[in-house]
């Protein structure tokens, strides 16, 4: 009778478990899957309330970069977060400027007296903002700087007419230059002066072109941090503030692929004297540099989160 009494609650125990375990399967199997949708869901979505940070007005930033040496070179960078641009203007060391009670070239301005000086002189002729920094260093620092981000692929056809690139020894094709071999040839170039200013300084553009095209992912995280372990070795008045500042501008223009844009300022050459000189089209070359509009393209991806 005990052994027997058993069969019936077996029985109702394994009918029981038949109708139990395909609904608690089914309610696991139901409960992961809603949870999957809502983590996919999530993922695909931003999520609302969730700030996004985009570029504040004054997220910009004007440096004249000096390069040292016998013959020094120059540089007007911009960087522009809001409208997601970088904008580069090489300037002729010819440039005629306001120096002592007189005039000197930009070359002669900052041998005597250095780039603040070379700075205060281009506010005054250029009309730049009153905020612009700048930033010297020596070919070599430059050099050891640069070398981190490796060769930059540059052509020269753009700069040189055919009759000049024959004379540097050079073609139009797009060739790879190391930080080294960039500054010895921007450095030497055309040291009988027969080339004309203008078209130096765009071959200058054209290989810091290269540079921040090839390069602008790798500068936020790098770039701060390398010209603050430089310090010692830089004349400018940036800050610490200035350098972190810096990062977060680059940043953005990095996160948002900016618009790269180059030139060289135009002007009138006197080979005769050696003088170059400010013209209407130097005045509009600036205001363009300073005041790029963004594309159609790059204003709606900045309405955009």
């Amino acid at each position: 009778m005990h052994k027997g009494g058993w069969r019936p609650f077996w029985a109702a125990l394994g009918a029981a478990l038949l109708v139990l375990l395909p609904l608690v399967g089914g309610t696991v199997l139901l409960t992961r899957r809603m949870l999957h949708t809502q983590l996919l869901a999530q993922t695909a979505e931003p999520q609302q309330g969730v700030p996004i940070t985009l570029p504040k007005e004054d997220d910009r930033m004007t440096v004249l970069l000096c390069t040292a040496g016998e013959q020094p070179g120059f540089l007007l960078l911009y960087l522009n977060a809001p409208q997601n641009v970088c904008g580069l203007l090489a300037v002729p060391g010819e440039l005629t400027v306001p120096f002592g009670d007189g005039e000197a070239s930009l070359t002669r301005c900052y041998a005597a007296a250095g780039p603040a000086r070379c700075r205060q002189a281009l506010l005054e002729t250029l009309a730049l903002p009153e905020d612009t920094f700048y930033l010297a260093l020596s070919p070599a620092v430059l050099e050891k700087l640069a070398s981190r981000y490796g060769a930059v692929r540059v052509g020269f056809s753009g700069a040189f007419t055919t009759e000049e690139l024959a004379a540097l020894g050079q073609t139009g094709n797009v060739q790879t230059l190391s930080a080294g071999e960039a500054s010895a040839f921007l450095t030497g170039l055309d040291e009988a002066g027969r080339i004309p200013p203008a078209h130096r300084a765009a071959a200058r553009a054209a290989v810091w072109d290269a540079f921040f095209r090839q390069d602008l992912e790798l500068l936020p995280a790098s770039l701060p941090d390398a010209l603050r372990a430089q310090s010692s070795a830089l004349l400018t008045d940036f800050t610490a503030q200035d350098y972190a500042r810096l990062g977060e501008i680059l940043e953005f223009l990095a996160n948002r692929a900016a618009s790269i844009r180059a030139d060289a300022l135009p002007g009138a050459w006197d080979r005769a004297s050696g003088t170059y000189s400010v013209t209407e089209a130097s005045r509009a070359a600036v205001q363009t540099f300073l005041n790029v509009s963004p594309t159609d393209e790059q204003a709606s991806s900045a309405s955009e989160p």
